[in-house]
């Protein structure tokens, strides 16, 4: 403030003792040196505030740099635990394929055990308890594990040659027996898979299965005594 008074202090002065063109020229020089003033502030102020955006910005992009390198760490766990939680939904499959197929394996074995019993009685019905000697000795039976194969080859391997078999009723009403345990344990295998219907209908005992359906059905109005079904 005290310039300014000081320059229009200056300016009366001249403008006594100064020409008029002289004196115009010192008053617009002086007018230009107080806007260039007023412009260099306003420059400097807006420089400062410029400064402070450009402080602010930086700042804002440091932030969001750190914001996006988190982002990325949080997608990179994310994508880590989706990897994690994927292997232990195999492992959990794979453990529950495993105990179905023990079940699996457990239940035939079971079924096994029964269908070995059925074969016995079928084996006494075609070949007797026991021999036509004198001294009727009792006729062995053949290993359980040959069993199977050994009613298999009984049995004709066509139905035009089965409708010449002549088998005990009860040999009949056995083999339907053989076949409705065989089937309900089907019922609870997979058509796909490592243990499936086609590796069981594969075995001796699904070929067996197969034969035996080429038997005519049994006369269930015939009665027969319980105790003759099944093997002593």
């Amino acid at each position: 403030m005290m310039p300014r008074v000081a320059a229009w202090g200056v300016v009366l002065l001249a403008g006594l003792f100064l020409p008029p063109c002289l004196l115009l020229l010192i008053i617009a020089w002086l007018a230009q040196q107080t806007e260039l003033a007023a412009l260099g502030n306003a420059l400097l102020r807006q420089t400062a505030a410029l400064d402070s955006k450009r402080l602010a910005a930086e700042a804002l992009t440091e932030e969001c740099r750190a914001q996006t390198a988190l982002l990325q760490e949080q997608v990179r766990l994310a994508i880590s635990g989706l990897a994690v939680g994927q292997r232990q939904v195999e492992a959990i499959q794979a453990l529950s394929t495993e105990k179905r197929l023990q079940r699996l394996v457990g239940e035939w074995n079971l079924v096994v055990s029964e269908l070995g019993a059925t074969l016995a009685a079928m084996w006494r019905l075609a070949h007797g308890w026991k021999s036509a000697s004198p001294d009727a000795q009792g006729l062995p039976l053949p290993p359980p594990e040959e069993l199977p194969l050994h009613i298999l080859r009984l049995l004709p391997p066509t139905s035009e040659a089965m409708v010449k078999f002549e088998g005990d009723e009860r040999f009949v009403r056995q083999a339907a027996r053989y076949r409705a345990t065989f089937q309900t344990f089907l019922e609870h295998v997979p058509e796909t898979g490592p243990l499936s219907r086609r590796v069981f209908h594969n075995m001796i005992y699904g070929r067996l299965d197969a034969r035996l359906a080429l038997l005519p059905r049994p006369n269930h109005a015939r009665v027969i005594a319980p105790a003759t079904l099944t093997a002593d």
